[in-house]
C-alpha cells in the first residue's frame, strides 16, 4: 500500500515551490507520523466536478511533542524529529513543510538542513523567538523574541548551506504572539527578506484576524 508514494529527495523537493507558483495559495495539514501522513497523503473529496485534496504535509512540532506526551517547548530532540519525518516521507509523496522551531543556533541550523534536504523536505520554516521557544498558543507563558539581526543572519547561514534551490526557508514571525505591533512585524519582514528568507509566515492567535489583514 504505501511502496507506491516512494519518491527521490531530488524529485520531492521542487514540488512545494512548483504548485506555490502554479496555485498561488496551498492547503496543508500537520502529520506526526506515517500513518496520520499516509492518511493526509491520500485523503480526497469529490465536491462537484473538483477534487479537493490536500497540497503539502506539515511535520508539526506541537503535534510530534504532544504524540509523545511531552510539552511543545523544543524538548524532543532533532534527531527524534527527523525520524519522525522520514517516517513520514517514506510512505507519502506531496511535499513536506517542516515545523523546524527556532532552528537552533546558527551552527546548529547549518548541520540541520542538508539532512532535511536529504529526507526530501520541500521547505522549513523557522520562527523568531529565543531557544528554548514557548508554544504560541501557551496560556500565560513569556514570549521572548530574537534579535531580527541574529535572527536574519542564521537565515543567511542557511541559504548558504543548502544545495537545492527549490529548497525554500520560511521565516515566521513573532510579533503578534509576544504582545509587538504591526510595525514591528513588518520591520521584522523586510529584514528577513532582505537576508533572504524565500517567504514570511505570520501568526496570531486572536480569534478575529485584523492584525493579520493589517499585516497583510
Amino acid at each position: 500500500m504505501t511502496l507506491k508514494h516512494i519518491t527521490p529527495a531530488a524529485e520531492r523537493i521542487p514540488k512545494l515551490r512548483a504548485l506555490l507558483e502554479k496555485k498561488g495559495f496551498l492547503r496543508a495539514i500537520e502529520v506526526h507520523n506515517g500513518l496520520s501522513g499516509l492518511i493526509a497523503n491520500d485523503f480526497k473529496i469529490e465536491k462537484g466536478f473538483e477534487t479537493l485534496e490536500f497540497d503539502a504535509l506539515w511535520e508539526s512540532s506541537l503535534t510530534d511533542s504532544a504524540s509523545k506526551g511531552l510539552p511543545d517547548i523544543e524538548l524532543v530532540s532533532m534527531d527524534s524529529r527527523l525520524s519522525t519525518t522520514e517516517q513520514i516521507a517514506r510512505v507519502t509523496d506531496k511535499p513536506i513543510i517542516f515545523d523546524g522551531d527556532t532552528g537552533g543556533d546558527i551552527s546548529q541550523f547549518e548541520y540541520f538542513i542538508p539532512r532535511l534536504e536529504g529526507i526530501g523536505v520541500s521547505a522549513v520554516i523557522i520562527e523568531d523567538k529565543i531557544f528554548p521557544k514557548r508554544n504560541s498558543l501557551q496560556h500565560g507563558a513569556k514570549q521572548d523574541l530574537e534579535d531580527p539581526k541574529i535572527f536574519a543572519e542564521k537565515i543567511k547561514a542557511g541559504n548558504s548551506i543548502k544545495k537545492s534551490k527549490d529548497f525554500l526557508i520560511i521565516a515566521r514571525i513573532e510579533s503578534f504572539i509576544a504582545g509587538e505591533n504591526v510595525s514591528d512585524a513588518i520591520k521584522r519582514a523586510e529584514i528577513y527578506l532582505k537576508a533572504g528568507a524565500d517567504g514570511i509566515m505570520i501568526h496570531s492567535k486572536e480569534e478575529n484576524i485584523d492584525e493579520i489583514k493589517e499585516f497583510a
